[in-house]
């Protein structure tokens, strides 16, 4: 009998590929020991092996979803945070935001929703864990603005954290030490890659789901700046060193992304390269046969059943 979790915690990359081991893939030119644990030692390149066992799941996943482009992160993030096929239902590759044809599925088939259906008497069986500044919440409001997943929150009643919950410990800022928050509120502290490690894993026992976003992958991957990947992927290799010895046995973990970028440095775009799957925990099974970003939310509805 199939071991089931308790607890999963989904931590989301934005815009990381699977690309070939050159000199462009920040993948493969920088020492990431935070990353190669995730995944028995392997680099997260192309070259990477599928792994299938009871406690560890590692794939590649298509990303393109059979439609003709470059993959964006709205189509994208929908399919993954749905189980339906974002692209297919916009006819086409679209982003950063949400798609007005992919809105409805956001609302009725989110993770979040599914989750809550698994667990209906449950107080709060999901969580968002990210934080926001009260700014972010003024100009998503005018604009009617949201991004795929705090959409996604707002469409399941799932609270979005706020500068108040980041000060009680009880969230996440988006880039893991808040650097990128005093750059408008010098009131809000830093914190460690150690202690965001800390807080998310804190979170994700008091809750059945738990996602956890964080976008500057992509960011890098748009600069093409080598020396800003290099910070990007070494702050979130601290980040995932701590954060794995934390987590409890009875978790199962996810890490995946939307769509290739940061992978390949040579160009300012997305690509079609597919993009890393890791299960890691009780559960990792049920994504055996994960073949796209289409397959995560099947898999963890499954794992949870």
């Amino acid at each position: 009998m199939p071991a089931i979790p308790d607890h999963v915690l989904f931590v989301f990359l934005d815009g990381v590929g699977l690309g070939a081991a050159t000199a462009d893939n920040p993948f493969a030119t920088l020492d990431l020991p935070g990353f190669a644990a995730l995944t028995q030692g392997h680099s997260w390149t192309r070259a990477a092996p599928t792994i299938d066992t009871e406690q560890l799941v590692v794939r590649p996943l298509d990303a393109t979803l059979g439609v003709d482009g470059l993959p964006q992160s709205g189509t994208g993030q929908a399919t993954l945070f749905t189980g339906r096929n974002g692209a297919q239902l916009a006819g086409r590759h679209y982003g950063p935001f949400p798609h007005s044809k992919t809105r409805p599925a956001l609302a009725q088939h989110s993770i979040f929703r599914q989750v809550q259906q698994r667990f209906p008497d449950a107080p709060e069986p999901t969580a968002f864990a990210n934080a926001y500044p009260d700014r972010f919440f003024r100009y998503a409001a005018r604009r009617d603005r949201w991004t795929v997943t705090t959409r996604c929150c707002l469409d399941a009643d799932v609270r979005i954290r706020t500068a108040e919950d980041m000060d009680q410990g009880h969230a996440l800022p988006a880039d893991l030490t808040a650097e990128g928050w005093r750059r408008f509120d010098d009131t809000v502290p830093l914190i460690t890659e150690a202690e965001a490690a800390r807080r998310l894993a804190q979170i994700a026992r008091q809750h059945r789901f738990t996602l956890f976003e964080y976008f500057l992958t992509d960011k890098a991957g748009h600069s093409r700046d080598a020396d800003r990947a290099a910070r990007v992927l070494t702050a979130l290799d601290r980040f995932f060193s701590a954060l794995r010895p934390g987590l409890a046995d009875d978790l199962l973990l996810i890490v995946t992304s939307d769509h290739g970028n940061l992978e390949d440095l040579s160009r300012k775009t997305h690509t079609r390269n597919p993009v890393p799957l890791v299960a890691r925990g009780p559960g990792a099974p049920a994504f055996t046969d994960a073949a796209s970003i289409q397959d995560v939310t099947p898999g963890i509805v499954r794992a949870l059943a």
